[in-house]
């Protein structure tokens, strides 16, 4: 059993992100990766709190683990004998901790994907549930955004080109959708949805739910991303990408408290493993016959791509239990080079990570002329993010922080009169959505303008024709607020629509994630169109027709592979959960992609569907090499999925191979109908160049008479010389006594966020604070962090022992110990502790 955290009148808080370079530490947030202006518009990140909440995990089996002894073969009789055996173990060990003085209510728990709950814990009861036997370990809760962004009305199907195959529609097959609640109302999903689970407000049906005090913002997510998989008879012909397909929706997300007092769209850790529990048993029998064959996650949390964490435990359990988990990588652009900004649940192994493609040929701009009295600010042409429409000029009007929060209220004064009709409004950057937008339309502004630049189509579903919205550069706004403040008028004009080639067609869109996840896992697999992806909208317009636009973010990525995945899995009926991604991954396209940003390359629903052969793992990390091991080995299994014998020769293909050298054995081998083969692959880094980033290269799979299949593989070279622990310090209060109410502070920065070239996230696995003897010996461990993001830490210590008890008068030792989770060493800093 791991040992958990133990931590009596300890409280460790994440304060604020740093960056760390070598032995220096810089107190900086974590930067925002700005790429083509995209930073701004991909939903708002509001702060969430998650304090003393936990997921905790049991030693006790869940019953994906008993099915996977079996090899999947369990039978209904089996598995709900089984989950009610977990039920039962689960109920004696909540007891067990009640009786013992732990406070815990579960507000979720698990017996099927893995074994375990959620909970909120005290300190005193975190220190009993964590310490005790049958605990395997305990995981911080974290908040999880919607991956994506409503934009521009366009219903061009240019979506779905290539991804309609004859006679495959995805009819038969069930895609949960783990998001927000779905309009149910939409005549674009009545044919496919499915009576739904909520696990937020249970009882409703998952239902898209309306914000609690501010009128007209209906949850959006659900309901678009439910639209892109499998969406039906839209205007002009559009549909999504497997119209056939069941939805059942799961509502894992949505309006709740934030920790500035209102309301946001978000989702938990523990919400998104409860709902990957409902979609393999959504009639709660115990046994997963009526489980989803697909699940598409709409959420991420930003960073966090931890391979071993709760979320990827759970997300192993689904595949085992023969769900394929589709997950977006999330919207935070450019990383790297070793690990990048891959966000949490992607880096799972078991995941299918889905990054963005940007393949709008070309993308709108306008010229923007600023004027300040007879003085020109600013002329020159910018990309259109909202409707097109007629020259237009209008005076600036800035609109607060404080009243663009109160919803569609904030752009009226008191006496009812709208403080923007006619005029051009300025929202703030901080408060930045889609439906910001839109009440500043609502409330008759003629143009929208706000703080950065915007890529072309960022907003505006509904905006009225002719206005126009645009991103003016920071400085620039910054100046116009000056000018403003010191009464000096402020105009601006927008001119005419004019086309202009998208410089980014056909590669992957800035915004989109890049890898490694941490660990050196390849993460995106896979990539797929992701920028104004046509959908439906919830709700009806102010005409009362149905609502439709288009959408961005690497969840429109997912969605789009979670409805090719429900084609496949149509067409090859037999094939499990591993060999949909197999074939999906197996058969992109690389185009001369990057493989940390783009894995396998982009998705080819065709060519998946004639390939005979799926590859497993899809692709294969080679992970971190260590000082005392230059070869790495990994095994692939090749599954034949034809009535054919296959003949299969294998080559390596370098992409970026930094010195490492591929050993493949067999390279040759026939395969019968239905049978596996496996083969050894041994990577020999001994010339391995210590540039930071990772050597990547493709394994090609030459199957006689049919298509190549393609596997990529990666080994991971972090930043070397990295301090992962820095500026450690204990302050003790006046007269130097430690005591509950007044404790020793240890304050410390944990991981490292290398700021060049990259940026390159390196978080630790666990971060440990022991207590010891001055000779060295080991007392016990005080406090214990798993999945520890980039941050400054604060432990208070309280006098006590790790068992609660209070200390001796004397001299003592804290050590702080910083593991890694991709296998370079951990650091130790040792501070002296006096008891008085």
């Amino acid at each position: 059993m791991l040992e958990a955290l133990r931590a009596v009148g300890l409280v460790a808080l994440a304060v604020l992100l740093v960056a760390v370079a070598g032995a220096r530490a810089q107190e900086t947030p974590l930067p925002s990766l700005d790429e083509a202006g995209w930073q701004g518009v991909l939903g708002v990140r509001a702060a969430v709190s998650t304090a003393q909440r936990y997921v905790v995990l049991l030693d006790e089996p869940s019953l994906a683990a008993r099915v996977r002894v079996l090899g999947g073969q369990a039978t209904e009789a089996q598995m709900r004998t089984w989950t009610r055996a977990a039920v039962g173990v689960q109920e004696q060990f909540l007891a067990r901790m009640s009786a013992a003085g732990a406070r815990v209510a579960p507000d979720y728990r698990y017996v099927r994907v893995l074994n375990g709950f959620s909970s909120r814990l005290d300190p005193t009861s975190l220190s009993l549930v964590a310490g005790d036997r049958e605990v395997a370990a305990v995981y911080p809760v974290r908040a999880g955004f919607p991956a994506q962004v409503a934009e521009a009305l366009d219903v061009t199907p240019s979506a779905v080109r290539g991804l309609e195959i004859p006679g495959l529609d995805g009819t038969g097959v069930t895609v949960a959708v783990l998001d927000t609640g779905i309009d149910p109302s939409h005549p674009y999903l009545r044919r496919s949805l499915l009576p739904g689970i909520d696990l937020i407000n249970p009882g409703s049906g998952a239902v898209a739910q309306p914000h609690p005090t501010i009128p007209g913002r209906p949850e959006r997510h659900g309901t678009e991303l439910a639209g892109i998989v499998s969406g039906s008879d839209g205007p002009g012909g559009l549909h999504g990408v497997a119209p056939g397909a069941s939805i059942l929706p799961v509502r894992i997300a949505g309006w709740q408290p934030d920790a500035e007092g209102g309301y946001t769209v978000y989702s938990r850790t523990d919400q998104i493993i409860a709902g990957l529990e409902a979609a393999v048993d959504p009639n709660e029998d115990g046994d997963t016959l009526d489980a989803a064959r697909i699940a598409l996650v709409g959420v991420v949390e930003p960073y966090a791509s931890f391979p071993d964490g709760p979320l990827s435990r759970a997300i192993a359990g689904a595949t085992e239990l023969d769900m394929l988990v589709v997950v977006p990588a999330g919207n935070d652009g450019r990383a790297g080079p070793a690990y990048g900004s891959v966000a949490g649940p992607s880096g799972a192994p078991a995941a299918l990570t889905v990054a963005a493609a940007d393949g709008r040929p070309a993308t709108p701009t306008v010229r923007v002329q600023v004027r300040a009295g007879l003085r020109v600010l600013f002329e020159e042409p910018l990309p259109l993010g909202g409707a097109p429409g007629e020259t237009v000029t209008a005076s600036v009007v800035p609109v607060s922080r404080a009243a663009a929060a109160r919803g569609i209220a904030g752009f009226f004064a008191d006496d009812g009169t709208s403080a923007v009709a006619g005029r051009a409004a300025l929202l703030p950057r901080g408060r930045l959505s889609e439906e910001t937008v839109e009440e500043a339309t609502t409330a008759g502004a003629q143009m929208v303008l706000v703080d950065g630049r915007l890529p072309a189509g960022a907003f505006s579903l509904d905006v009225p024709t002719g206005v126009p919205v645009a991103g003016l550069p920071g400085e620039l706004v910054q100046e116009i607020r000056s000018m403003l403040a010191a009464g000096v008028p402020v105009t601006v004009a927008i001119g005419a629509v004019e086309i202009a080639e998208n410089d980014a067609g056909s590669s992957v869109a800035a915004f989109s994630s890049r890898g490694l996840a941490f660990g050196g896992g390849l993460k995106p697999e896979l990539v797929a169109p992701g920028v104004a992806v046509p959908t439906s909208e919830p709700g009806r317009g102010e005409d009362g027709d149905v609502r439709y636009g288009t959408v961005s973010g690497t969840s429109a990525a997912a969605a789009v592979a979670a409805g090719a995945a429900a084609v496949l899995a149509q067409g090859r009926p037999r094939s499990r959960a591993r060999d949909l991604a197999g074939l999906l991954t197996g058969s992109a396209q690389r185009r001369d992609l990057d493989a940390a940003a783009s894995g396998a390359g982009l998705l080819d629903l065709r060519t998946a569907v004639q390939q005979e052969i799926a590859v497993l793992p899809a692709t294969v990390s080679f992970g971190v090499p260590g000082r005392s091991f230059v070869e790495l080995e990994r095994r692939i299994a090749i599954h034949n999925l034809s009535t054919r014998r296959l003949t299969v020769s294998i080559q390596t293909l370098a992409l970026a191979p930094k010195g490492v050298e591929l050993t493949i054995e067999p390279r040759r081998l026939r395969i019968r109908p239905g049978r596996t083969a496996t083969v050894a692959l041994s990577a020999d880094t001994s010339a391995l160049s210590e540039q930071a980033g990772a050597a990547t290269g493709e394994l090609v799979l030459a199957v006689s008479e049919s298509s190549e299949v393609h596997v990529p593989w990666a080994v991971a070279v972090p930043a070397p010389a990295t301090d992962l622990l820095t500026r450690v310090s204990l302050q003790t209060a006046a007269g130097g006594r430690v005591s509950d109410a007044t404790p020793a502070v240890l304050g410390l920065v944990a991981g490292a966020l290398i700021a060049t070239p990259g940026p390159q996230v390196r978080p630790l696995d666990v971060l440990e604070v022991q207590l010891r003897r001055p000779n060295g010996e080991l007392i016990g461990v005080l406090a214990r962090r798993r999945e520890v993001l980039p941050g400054r830490y604060t432990f208070g210590l309280t006098g006590r022992g790790p068992g609660g008890e209070r200390l001796r008068r004397g001299r003592y030792v804290v050590r702080v110990v910083a593991r890694p989770g991709d296998g370079t060493r951990q650091q130790v800093e040792d501070v002296p502790y006096r008891v008085r």
